[in-house]
Order: C-alpha cells, then structure tokens, then sequence
C-alpha cells in the first residue's frame, strides 16, 4: 500500500454498518482518504456489500472463549501487517478490541466510541488505550473510567441516532415492500422480536419471547417477525409460526414499517424507539445508561413480566410517535478525526 492515508475504521458488529454510513459518506465528499476493514461475523459483510462500501474483510468472530482468544490475536496480526504498511493519521471505532490494540501499538492516535459500560471484558480491553472516547451523556462515566478511559466527549443522543439517520436521510433509503418481502400481505400489525444477544454479558437468562409469541397469538390477529440469535431458537420460533427471515433483511425498514417492537437485546430496541415505533425492552440483565435514557423520555419501557407486556401491547399496539429529535454524533465524530489531520 505505502501510501499515507488519512483515517482506518474498522467494523466488528453488523450495527456499526449503519452507524458510520454518514461518516464514510463525508469522508468521500471532503476527500478525506480511508481504510474500511471489517471481520466476518454474522451479516456484517452482505451488509457491507449492500451499501457498496469498499472494506477489507480480516478475521472472524470466535464463540467460545477460546476462539475468542485465537481470533482476536490473529486478527491484530493481520492488521498489524496492514494497517503498518498503510500509516493512518487516525484510527476510529466502535467497541472493535482489535483496533485500538493494532493503533496503540503503531502509536497511532485512537478515537473509540462505546455505549455500553457493562461490557467488562471488552472496556478493558479498549478503553486504557483510547486517547478520545465519545460516548452518548447517558453512558455511565465513572464505569468506564474505572475500566481505565478517559478523555471523554459526550453527545446527548444515542448511537443509534446516527444508524437512523443514515436510512432516513437518504444514504441507502427505506425499502416500503419489505414487508412483501417477507410474505406478509394482510394488513394485521406486524410485531418484532429479537432475543438476548448470545454475549458474555448475558447467558443463562430464560428466553421468554415463545411465552409472548404464545400469549399474542391468543389474543391479537397479527405478523410476528423474529430474528433468532441461533438455531434452536430459531426452530422454536418457526414451530410457533412466527416469521424468521431466511436471509439477510433490512431490519431497519421493517422496524420503519412495523406496528411494534419487543426485544432482550439493545440497538434494535432503540433503533425502533428513535423511531417512534411502541418499544418493550424485556433485557434480562442491568439496562444501559442509553436505554434508561430512552424510557425517560418516554420512547421506551422495561419489563420481563410476559402479561405486562401482553397489556401494553394491547394498550400501545399501532400507536406511533414520529421519530425523536436526539444528537446525531457523526458531525462529533467527523470533527474530532480532522482535529488528527491538520
């Protein structure tokens, strides 16, 4: 490569995708040179491919401790070798634990976003070695400087303000027949559900999403949508026939589109909260700063009692809000990576 380039990103989660498509799209308008680089992990490449953003894929997500481990020393070889050759001014990313390794270790200034100051093992990976931190207000900040950040820049959003945007304002636009993509044709509420994240924060917890899918079924002629985390999950949902899209879709559109949302896990939650669509977390483990931030301002409400959440289905279903005006952080992002190459 040789050739001196301005700023490396690097994408480890399929969120992160959307996340930084405005940043990606400035950089292109302002001539700002970059390195993409993303791991094979789930959906992460075909959503990289569908945006048509051009990216190096090196290494792959480990499931076990383990694998865990091995990947993570391999993928900082690899990009070690890479990102040496091709010399960034600055390097960004959000909660990547190869990134800031590689950057520190090439004395390469790191500018690291995070939003969830429960992740133990991946805040001390990270964080001591940012030399910026942007993180939403609502993101505990004596959490993560006892993980060992500092030099911290707020914005009073979430992260998934930025992961709206980039859909809603044209970047890779709403797709309205995602819907009949998904062989829904009647006009009945169409509810999603994502279960727990498959995490180190979050095993062992019960997933309660069958008891809601039984209870709805029940009592309301609707379209359930389920995006399960594995197989067995995923057989569990089709034998209660639920709809599991067999590919990967565009869930931001189907949240857009959709009548309701109920999850364990977080960015789609919010995703549909920023959205104004109705939105029960039924997260097993401590909330984020982010989400109690989104139920008090009333986008969002928490609950792991199936007939609470059954009532406010029942009470909420249809009933959207138009999308919240929050703090986009791109413009923060894009600031702080030029104040590196002056």
């Amino acid at each position: 490569m040789g050739e001196i380039l301005d700023v490396w990103i690097d994408l480890t989660n399929a969120p992160h995708v959307h996340y930084f498509c405005q940043l990606i799209k400035k950089f292109e308008k302002e001539g700002i040179e970059y390195l993409l680089t993303y791991r094979d992990s789930k959906n992460l490449a075909k959503l990289v491919e569908i945006y048509n953003f051009a990216g190096k894929c090196i290494g792959k997500h480990g499931k076990t401790l383990k694998d865990k481990l091995i990947f993570y020393a391999e993928r900082v070889i690899a990009l070690a070798e890479l990102i040496s050759n091709a010399k960034p001014k600055v390097a960004i990313a959000k909660h990547s634990v190869e990134l800031p390794r590689v950057a520190f270790g090439l004395n390469i200034p790191v500018i690291f976003v995070v939003d969830n100051e429960h992740a133990e093992a991946q805040n001390k990976l990270t964080l001591p070695l940012a030399n910026e931190i942007i993180k939403p207000i609502a993101t505990d900040e004596n959490k993560l400087r006892d993980f060992g950040g500092k030099n911290f820049i707020n914005f009073d959003g979430t992260c998934e303000v930025a992961n709206v945007n980039s859909r809603l304002k044209g970047y890779y636009p709403i797709d309205n027949n995602i819907l009949k993509k998904l062989g829904i044709y009647n006009d009945d509420p169409t509810i999603v559900m994502r279960p727990c994240p498959n995490s180190s924060y979050c095993n062992g917890h019960k997933d309660i999403l069958p008891d809601i899918i039984k209870e709805l079924k029940n009592k309301i002629d609707c379209n359930i949508v389920v995006f399960p985390r594995d197989e067995h999950q995923k057989e569990v949902y089709i034998k209660l026939n639920a709809i599991v899209p067999k590919d990967t879709i565009d869930a931001l559109s189907l949240l857009y589109n959709s009548d309701f949302m109920i999850g364990a896990g977080g960015t789609m939650n919010r995703e549909s909260a920023i959205l104004g669509i109705p939105t029960v977390s039924c997260y097993p483990q401590e909330l984020l700063g982010v989400d109690r931030y989104l139920i008090e301002k009333n986008r969002m409400i928490h609950t792991n009692d199936v007939k609470e959440i059954i009532s406010y289905v029942e009470d909420n279903l249809g009933k959207k809000r138009g999308v919240i005006e929050l703090e986009d952080p791109t413009d923060l992002m894009f600031e702080r990576i030029c104040s590196y190459l002056k």
